[in-house]
């Protein structure tokens, strides 16, 4: 079949160019016109005319010079950072934390609005209220906020953007947060997404996978759940479930030949309360039962306690493993953070037993925020975007 060579419009290869430019700029930071030229293979008063829409449309300014031993020193251009802002919100049973950032990637507010679990209170008025102070700090307006992502525990329904199942936040559970928020930053360009899969992004994109284009994220925290990331793209599911391990059934140890074993589910033995109590049976002390497996991890001992917590942990990845195969698991949550490396090891020793494939086991090496940095990651994917699609058309100069 042969097929007919297409043509673009003079307005569609500007965008092309425009597009290409501006995520050179951002990938590669400060550059010439004569670099960005050799780049995108465009002559001189082509370039200079790009630059010059890109400038007018306040997408790209000047960046000083670039020394040269010779001659008058080139200009620099940068991608001008104040072009768009972003928005990424990390809501938990323990707080709301929120941060806004520029185009380029550089936090310049955030604020931490401290609750208690169980709390009662109007979800909509405390995220206004969030939202406006981080705004204002940012010295923007709420307005500004180009693109906002919202991270909750629990299960969010992709189709209607509601927290569908939330028991660690009954104040949210149907809430409808884009069209809540439609008067307060005049869009409905909300996402709301699963905390745990925002870790995976931030894993992914500055922590224990960077560069790794398969693995699972294990999350051990005030519940028990997962984010699986495929080729590179968070796996979210048909109904937004993937990942919900804690409903799942697992024997609570592993048995002898010919021994019978109780079956549990993952949630009940990786609860808080049931990671608390083990600890306790062998003999971590102290109220926090994260601060105490942190501090047995960093010595020798306690290793009945970490087999038994690794046999748990392994359990819960089995299924798992055998059916998405990955490069990588990445232990995480403050049990994961906790446990760290000993952990990891215990794990991996359980698996070597099975007849599954078997990925690298590592603890998380991002921070607290994780939550707040994977919102932000996911909303400048998403901002940047439309900026460099629309170009300088969409900010109306010819």
């Amino acid at each position: 079949m042969e097929m007919q060579a297409l043509s673009g419009s003079p307005r569609l290869l500007r965008n092309l160019n425009e597009r290409a430019v501006l995520k050179r700029l951002l990938s590669e930071g400060p550059l010439t016109r004569m670099e960005l030229e050799a780049f995108t293979g465009l002559s001189k008063p082509a370039m200079s005319e790009l630059l010059r829409r890109l400038e007018a449309a306040e997408l790209i300014r000047r960046d000083g010079e670039k020394a040269g031993s010779f001659g008058p020193k080139a200009g620099l251009w940068c991608i001008e950072p104040a072009s768009a802002f972003v928005g990424g919100i990390d809501v938990s049973a323990h707080g709301i934390h929120a941060a806004i950032a520029d185009i380029a990637g550089q936090t310049i507010a955030t604020v931490n609005r401290h609750g208690q679990p169980g709390e009662r209170y109007d979800a909509r008025e405390r995220l206004v209220d969030v939202i406006d102070d981080v705004a204002r700090q940012a010295g923007i307006a709420a307005r500004d906020i180009d693109q906002l992502v919202v991270g909750l525990p629990g299960i969010v329904d992709t189709e209607s953007g509601n927290l569908r199942r939330g028991q660690q936040l009954p104040n949210w559970e149907g809430f409808h947060i884009p069209e809540a928020l439609e008067s307060v930053v005049g869009h409905r360009r909300v996402i709301i997404e699963n905390d745990v899969n925002l870790v995976a992004l931030e894993e992914m994109s500055a922590g224990a996978a960077e560069g790794v284009q398969s693995f699972i994220l294990f999350w051990i925290g005030d519940g028990v759940g997962a984010g699986a990331v495929i080729g590179g793209k968070l796996l979210r599911g048909y109904t937004g479930m993937a990942g919900e391990l804690g409903g799942t059934m697992v024997p609570d140890r592993l048995a002898a030949p010919g021994e019978t074993v109780r079956m549990a589910l993952l949630e009940d033995l990786l609860s808080p309360a049931s990671v608390a109590a083990l600890a306790a049976e062998h003999g971590l002390d102290g109220e926090d039962a994260a601060a105490a497996i942190a501090r047995a991890a960093g010595g020798d001992g306690h290793a009945a306690f970490f087999a038994d917590l690794s046999y748990r942990v392994a359990a819960g990845l089995t299924g798992a493993i055998g059916i998405l195969d990955p490069e990588m698991v990445v232990l995480g949550g403050a049990i994961g953070h906790a446990a760290g490396r000993r952990l990891s090891r215990g794990v991996a020793q359980v698996l070597a037993r099975l007849p599954i494939a078997m990925p690298q086991i590592v603890p998380s090496a991002v921070g607290s925020n994780a939550v707040r940095a994977g919102a932000i990651e996911l909303a400048l994917d998403h901002a940047r975007e439309r900026l460099f699609a629309g170009g300088s058309a969409a900010r109306g100069q010819p």
